[in-house]
């Protein structure tokens, strides 16, 4: 049976995304662990800690997942920026395992115009330097991207690229998110264009990679590069997209978590029905 979940706010406390979770019907959900607009970070309150580990027990919330401050950028060539994210990451996985998240996902960065294959280089060196600094041993689950300026993780080959170069590639996994791939030209929009996606998938990460889905509407058009997040039902994949997502033993095995606009807590509500009603 699909999971389903969304990104909580932890205002007031991590133990609060557990109470808004349970009040939204979700079975898992995602969080920042740290401030997502500041590379600074307080550390975790031991009780808080304690306090998240027992709610989430008691709830039987699966998955948590957390997701990596937007400000890493381990892809950059800049020094000082690179260095900062590396150990940022370290610090995020850290918190995963302390908290008992049985995901991370992070975004592969930008490269700044320095090119795709010295990216992938500095991503892997990164991801390694992470998982040894933190000592951790949280799935971390790089997120395919829209394909933006000089963005890093267009293509599932570059997303193989990261991983066969990383020494911690039995720890990594690949988040799917439906409308960035739709934004770099996967027409997950209609049956041929998913067969084909996930074909491509298949012959390069592995379906057995993919171990979460970011389910998110399309504001954008099919190969805009256009990262904009759209309510279910509402964009340009649509609920005949996602019924067709669904339909597939691959993807209905793997948890959707969204990502979609919230203007109020009826926004939750809607696009979980809404997603819910495309399971066959």
């Amino acid at each position: 049976m699909t999971a389903f979940g969304m990104h909580l706010s932890v205002a007031g406390g991590l133990p609060k995304a557990v109470t808004r979770a349970i009040e939204l019907g979700c079975d898992g959900f995602q969080v920042f662990a740290r401030n997502p607009r500041s590379m600074r970070a307080k550390p975790l309150e031991p009780e808080q800690v304690a306090a998240f580990r027992h709610a989430r027990e008691e709830a039987g919330m699966w998955p948590v997942v957390v997701h990596v401050n937007y400000l890493v950028n381990v892809a950059t060539p800049k020094e000082e920026l690179y260095d900062l994210s590396c150990d940022v990451l370290g610090d995020e996985l850290a918190r995963a395992q302390a908290i008992g998240a049985d995901i991370v996902v992070m975004h592969p960065g930008h490269h700044l115009g320095t090119g795709i294959d010295e990216a992938i280089t500095r991503v892997a060196a990164a991801i390694d330097r992470a998982y040894e600094q933190s000592d951790s041993q949280v799935t971390l689950c790089i997120e395919n991207m829209a394909g933006a300026g000089t963005e890093v993780g267009r293509t599932f080959a570059e997303l193989k690229q990261i991983i066969d170069s990383c020494r911690h590639g039995d720890l990594l996994g690949v988040c799917f998110d439906t409308c960035h791939a739709f934004a770099a030209g996967y027409d997950v929009a209609t049956p041929e264009g998913l067969d084909a996606t996930l074909d491509e998938i298949s012959s390069t990460v592995g379906l057995q990679r993919v171990k979460m889905v970011h389910a998110n509407d399309a504001m954008g058009t099919l190969g805009s590069g256009k990262d904009r997040h759209h309510n279910i039902g509402k964009g340009n994949i649509g609920l005949r997209g996602f019924t067709e997502i669904l339909s597939r033993p691959a993807m209905a095995r793997l948890p959707f978590i969204l990502e979609t606009p919230v203007n109020s807590p009826e926004d939750q509500e809607r696009d979980l029905a809404a997603i819910r009603s495309c399971v066959p």
